[in-house]
């Protein structure tokens, strides 16, 4: 069984610790105030250290640190970084080639793009391999991460297309939960009952498009009868360009991937 070292445990880091303590592998999160995270020793059963050379005995480094804090400490990290050790960042915009000069005792580096619904084992998360990695890395990582929902393997270009997508994604429907539930008061409805409406339309709604054949706007199709009521709401989203500001959307995030792995 491999030992995997955690460098942070935000909520990403914490995602991915939770799904990997039930497979049984030696896990240490290495992080700057040790007093912040000494409840993960309890609540996941995990070493939990500020000493940067528990890492020279892990298999596995995943990095789970702000991107913009990458650029300022990671090159701190090499010499704690075992020769061979398979290294996994799940920071937005930092290229594999970049951790590689970070690690040049290693080849075997990873991108990952998880998102949050890791949480609860229900992620989804794209993969790309460094230049010089092993496949037997990339299978190493798809099973870790396979951990904590769906994987897909990628080429690195698109990482911050998928980032946009199921990277920020799950802001996209929480956003429309917020919207919903805010309107749904507005029109008389208790906060609690508009709570318990939005949350359980919108878990039907998403395991329904999981499970069907049909497409998104199928489905959406099914729901719109002619001259009804759903008709009457889509015409105004459609007058308001809600489409055309998803895309706008969806180009800021890449836009921003990308500046965040220049700056």
């Amino acid at each position: 069984m491999k030992k995997i070292g955690v460098i942070g445990s935000g909520s990403m880091g914490r995602a991915l610790i939770s799904g990997w303590t039930d497979s049984g592998a030696g896990i240490v999160a290495v992080v700057r105030d040790v007093e912040k995270y000494q409840y993960l020793e309890k609540s996941l059963g995990i070493d939990v250290t500020d000493d940067r050379s528990a890492l020279l005995e892990c298999d596995v480094v995943v990095i789970a640190i702000k991107p913009q804090l990458i650029k300022e400490i990671l090159h701190e990290f090499q010499p704690y970084i075992a020769q061979h050790a398979i290294v996994i960042s799940v920071a937005v915009g930092i290229t594999t080639e970049f951790i590689g000069k970070c690690f040049p005792q290693t080849a075997e580096i990873v991108k990952a793009m998880p998102n949050t619904p890791s949480q609860i084992h229900m992620g989804v998360t794209c993969i790309s391999a460094g230049e010089s990695c092993s496949e037997s890395s990339v299978m190493v990582a798809h099973e870790l991460l396979s951990a904590v929902g769906e994987v897909f393997v990628v080429p690195e270009s698109q990482q911050a297309a998928v980032g946009a997508v199921s990277g920020s994604g799950p802001a996209y429907l929480f956003f429309l939960a917020e919207y919903l539930q805010a309107g749904a008061q507005q029109l008389g409805l208790s906060a609690d009952l508009a709570d318990q409406l939005v949350r359980a339309t919108l878990h039907g709604s998403a395991q329904l498009f999981a499970q069907s054949e049909l497409t998104a706007a199928r489905l959406r199709t099914q729901v719109t009868s002619p001259g009804g009521t759903t008709q009457a709401a889509m015409e105004v989203l459609d007058s308001q360009r809600v489409g055309e500001a998803i895309g706008a959307a969806l180009e800021a995030g890449v836009a921003r991937s990308i500046e965040l792995g220049k700056s």
